[in-house]
């Protein structure tokens, strides 16, 4: 007998089983026949969520890329926050994060590295928004000295993200550099 769950909860398990069957087999030989195979369900049932393997995974990076930025979305949105303190939570956030990533079998393994691009793309638009405003904020109040926010922006997010998925680093060092980087910042 099957059992009826909630679609939302059956979507959810979809995903998450299809990002083990990618990890596991490698996101180009799974089908969406393995997908169900491994979660239980029946192919169609797959199809009825997502129209295809592409657009099931597209779903899951950005559904974790949301995840995973939330920690310093929320962190920005804290104007109250002075840049020591941003900076002194950022690492906490970073350190947790290292441990708490759901998909990270799939996004670290080697083979991998444009999901994981992707995955940071989608990570810097989640980040974007509230960064800016903070920024903005610093340098409305005249903290910092920024002449092109925007460009900033962009090139910070892109820039911590190339140290903190650099292998070759100690999690410590890289945290180390990008306090510096953010120390730089106050005039």
């Amino acid at each position: 007998m099957r059992v009826s769950k909630d679609p939302e909860i059956r979507k959810q398990e979809i995903i998450d089983v299809a990002m083990q069957v990618f990890a596991e087999k490698g996101y180009e030989t799974t089908t969406m026949k393995d997908i169900a195979k491994a979660a239980d369900v029946v192919p169609g049932l797959c199809y009825h969520y997502f129209k295809n393997k592409h657009e099931l995974y597209e779903t899951a990076a950005v559904q974790y890329a949301r995840e995973c930025s939330e920690p310093f979305v929320i962190l920005f949105n804290q104007m109250d926050l002075s840049l020591d303190e941003i900076t002194t939570k950022f690492e906490e956030v970073t350190r947790q994060g290292e441990e708490n990533y759901k998909y990270k079998k799939f996004f670290d393994k080697s083979g991998n590295e444009i999901f994981h691009k992707q995955l940071e793309f989608y990570m810097g638009k989640e980040i974007e928004k509230s960064m800016r405003k903070y920024i903005q904020y610093r340098v409305d109040k005249g903290e910092f000295e920024i002449d092109d926010i925007d460009l900033f922006i962009k090139f910070f997010i892109g820039g911590q993200m190339a140290i903190m998925n650099c292998n070759e680093e100690e999690l410590d060092n890289k945290i180390s550099f990008l306090r510096k980087m953010l120390i730089a910042l106050k005039k």
